[in-house]
């Protein structure tokens, strides 16, 4: 072989190797990327606690967090106190993203991944937008599906976008964002166990009355009610019906709320159930059923001697909480106090 073809030879070689060399530079994978590794927001994390501002665009639907007076409110449901640990959880689950590997750029993929248009009616993805008090954008990302699957990692992680960018990332961090108000809001309203109703008045629009007190037989067992009166000729479907009627005050819970002052309801078409409650509490419970919605308005009143008791004190915590409030709630909290006699009841055969 001839020095010249010995020269050649060496050039290809070197030029092969570089290829190859680069090659390998260029390939995405868990281990090489240009920002594997790299923190989203590097700035975030310094700066979570002047975050002043969440928003979170779904489906073309916006809920906007806002901090006010030590908490987070839900400006869409008239400024209602949310769940400020979920707020909390969801700020600093952006602060942690880091880069992890590069994925499609294809508009026409985005929606298997969830990160589609948010703004579109059907659309799965999220976006996230954290702002400073004086309004500055410090995080602005678009998440969607989760990977929990990810070598490791104990967080798993989430795929990415950035607004405007087509460039969507496999992110290493957890990021759990509630689709609903109900998953942010504060949801207890009231909750006082029927073991602590010592009477339960309910009056349907149409007239009809119907009372439940404890039920004090040799038989009862701890807990049950009985109705005051039932139509002579009927019987009960179920002995546990005027229980139900008790327990409609505990575990009441909403799925959104607004101004009682912004909500046009009749107090001719509410559904009213008034609890007598041991320790000197009396409430009152008016729902509607309108449009589809069932709305709720709670009333509650201390009625004993000592202003000082554990029972004042826990009634002036929920009328602090409650007043001026008109709730959503769930139909089945609905159904309770909706039904009637009739339908609680069925005719009472003598036995052949």
């Amino acid at each position: 072989m001839t020095p010249r073809s010995i020269a050649v030879l060496f050039i290809i070689t070197l030029v092969a190797i570089a290829g190859a060399i680069g090659g390998v530079a260029n390939r995405v994978n868990y281990q090489s990327s240009n920002l594997t590794g790299e923190r989203v927001f590097p700035k975030l994390l310094e700066n979570a606690n002047s975050v002043s501002e969440m928003t979170v665009l779904q489906a073309g639907k916006n809920m906007t967090f806002r901090k006010q007076d030590g908490g987070w409110v839900l400006s869409e449901s008239d400024g209602y106190p949310v769940d400020g640990r979920a707020v909390t959880k969801l700020i600093y689950g952006v602060s942690d993203l880091e880069y992890l590997e590069r994925k499609t750029a294809r508009e026409d993929r985005f929606e298997k991944l969830f990160l589609e248009d948010p703004t579109k009616a059907d659309a799965k993805s999220h976006r996230v937008t954290l702002k400073d008090g004086a309004g500055k954008v410090l995080a602005d990302v678009i998440t969607g599906r989760s990977n929990s699957f990810l070598p490791q990692s104990t967080t798993g992680g989430a795929y990415i976008r950035l607004p405007g960018d087509k460039q969507t990332w496999l992110a290493k961090g957890l990021i759990d964002i509630g689709a609903e108000p109900r998953d942010w809001l504060q949801r207890d309203i009231v909750d006082f166990p029927p073991e602590q109703v010592l009477r339960v008045v309910t009056r349907l629009p149409g007239g009809e009355t119907n009372a439940a007190v404890p039920d004090i037989s040799a038989a009862a067992k701890p807990g049950d009610f009985v109705f005051e009166s039932i139509p002579s000729g009927r019987k009960l479907k179920s002995r546990f019906a005027p229980r139900d009627q008790a327990a409609l005050l505990g575990g009441f819970v909403l799925n959104d709320v607004r101004k009682a002052s912004a909500v046009m309801l009749d107090p001719k078409d509410a559904y009213v159930s008034e609890f007598d409650v041991k320790g000197g509490i009396h409430a009152t419970m008016w729902i509607w059923r309108k449009d589809g919605t069932d709305w709720m308005k709670l009333g509650i009143d201390y009625t004993g001697a000592d202003a000082n008791s554990a029972e004042a004190k826990k009634v002036a915590e929920i009328k602090r909480r409650t007043d001026g409030w008109a709730y959503i709630i769930p139909a089945y909290q609905a159904d309770v106090i909706s039904k009637t006699m009739e339908f609680m009841t069925e005719p009472d055969k003598p036995a052949s």
